[in-house]
């Protein structure tokens, strides 16, 4: 594979998601009753006789393939739509872990070391392809999955990388297994670890990436996902990828 393929999610109704999509259409019967009024036009003047169509969209900014800014991590922190686009293109270094078992991305240090070692400065992003993305829209898909430990996240950010991504519902472990350990330790440091590092070391994160077979054993690839521009803590992207390496 030599060409760019998507490797977003696509958003539907019914699709799974804890906040449920919303899409109101307008059609494009109902399209051009709507744009005929005040004016002397009738719907049979339109070509074919009828309008165009809209619609009129409900979901989160974290819904679908998306990328968030450090003002998702903590308040009075930069929004997604100050985010510099550079970080959004160019190359990432894919690491794969569908082995391991757990809630946690487990990679050789000494091997995520040197694989990163040998592209830094000159890859931006680090992807981890945990397999979630086969279960995308599956109700498991956003309570089972592997999330990665803020010490590859810091390694990486050590190394000059600024967005880190997964196929996974979140960089971090599913909610209900961080609570579980935070009742059992007290440790503020079992919630959240992976984002609330960025209130400290900002950084972006792209989250849900889909379609990823091709990639598994790739070991660079260049990418393009640019998130909307929304004053927001994150906005959705359509990423795409295609394999270097």
């Amino acid at each position: 594979m030599t060409g760019f393929q998507c490797i977003s999610t696509a958003l539907y109704p019914g699709n799974g998601e804890p906040v449920a999509i919303e899409v109101d259409t307008l059609d494009h019967a109902a399209g051009v009753a709507h744009l005929c009024k005040g004016f002397d036009i009738d719907p049979e003047d339109w070509p074919d006789g009828y309008g165009i169509s809209n619609e009129i969209v409900t979901l989160s900014t974290h819904q679908g393939t998306h990328i968030d800014a450090p003002l998702h991590y903590a308040p009075g922190m930069s929004d997604i739509a100050a985010a510099p686009i550079e970080n959004f293109m160019g190359q990432a270094v894919i690491f794969t872990e569908r082995s391991s078992t757990g809630h946690e991305v487990d990679i050789d240090m000494a091997d995520y070391l040197r694989k990163l070692d040998a592209y830094a400065g000159q890859a931006k992003a680090v992807f981890f392809i945990t397999g979630a993305y086969e279960r995308y829209g599956e109700t498991s898909y956003f309570t089972d999955f592997k999330g990665v430990p803020a010490r590859y996240v810091s390694t990486a950010l050590d190394r000059g990388y600024t967005l880190i991504g997964t196929d996974a519902f979140s960089l971090d472990p599913p909610f209900a297994v961080m609570s579980k350990a935070f009742v059992e330790s007290r440790d503020q440091a079992d919630l959240w670890p992976a984002h609330v590092l960025g209130r400290t070391r900002p950084y972006y994160q792209i989250e849900r990436l889909c379609d990823l077979k091709d990639f598994e054993t790739a070991e660079l690839v260049e990418f393009i996902a640019l998130p909307v521009k929304l004053h927001c803590g994150a906005a959705w992207t359509r990423a795409i990828a295609r394999i270097l390496k």
